[in-house]
C-alpha cells in the first residue's frame, strides 16, 4: 500500500501541475473583459454558474480561501453586479450567494470559453481518448466526493 500512496501523491502532484498549465490560462484577465475580473472571481462565477447557489463557506472551501478574503472576493463581485446576497430561507443564520443576470451572461461568455479552451486541447485526441479521459474524470471526482470532508 505504501508505494500506491506514494503513487498517488506523484501523481496528484503530476496532474495539478498539468491543469494548472493547461487551464488556468482560460481563467485570466482578458484586455476586452469590461469587467476586470480576477482570476479568483471568474473561478467563483464558474462554480455559482454550474451550482447556481452557494454559501460563503462552501465557496471558501472550494476555492480554498479563508473567510476573510472570500467576503472580498463576492463583495467586489457584488459592486460588479455579477452576485448578490440573499438570506438563506432555510437558516437566516445563513446568506447565500447567487448570480445576477449579469453574472448568468458573464458566466455564459466564460463557460463559452472554457469550452473553446477544452476543444483547442483536445483536438489531437481520438474519440476514444476523449472518452477514456472522461470515463477517468467521473472516476476522480467520484472518488474525491467519497473522501472529501464537507
Amino acid at each position: 500500500m505504501d508505494n500506491t500512496i506514494i503513487d498517488v501523491r506523484y501523481g496528484l502532484i503530476k496532474f495539478m501541475s498539468l491543469f494548472h498549465r493547461l487551464f488556468t490560462p482560460t481563467f485570466k484577465k482578458e484586455t476586452d473583459d469590461i469587467y476586470g475580473c480576477t482570476k479568483n472571481q471568474i473561478k467563483a462565477i464558474m462554480i455559482l454558474g454550474r451550482i447556481n447557489e452557494i454559501t460563503p463557506t462552501i465557496l471558501g472551501k472550494c476555492m480554498d480561501m479563508e473567510k476573510g478574503s472570500i467576503t472580498t472576493l463576492i463583495d467586489s463581485m457584488e459592486n460588479m453586479n455579477l452576485v448578490y446576497r440573499e438570506d438563506d430561507p432555510r437558516d437566516k443564520r445563513k446568506t447565500i450567494i447567487k448570480l445576477s443576470e449579469e453574472g448568468k451572461q458573464y458566466y455564459a461568455k466564460q463557460e463559452e470559453k472554457f469550452n473553446k479552451r477544452i476543444e483547442e486541447l483536445f483536438h489531437i485526441l481520438s474519440e476514444v481518448e476523449i472518452n477514456k479521459f472522461n470515463e477517468s474524470l467521473k472516476t476522480i471526482v467520484e472518488i474525491l466526493e467519497k473522501v472529501r470532508d464537507d
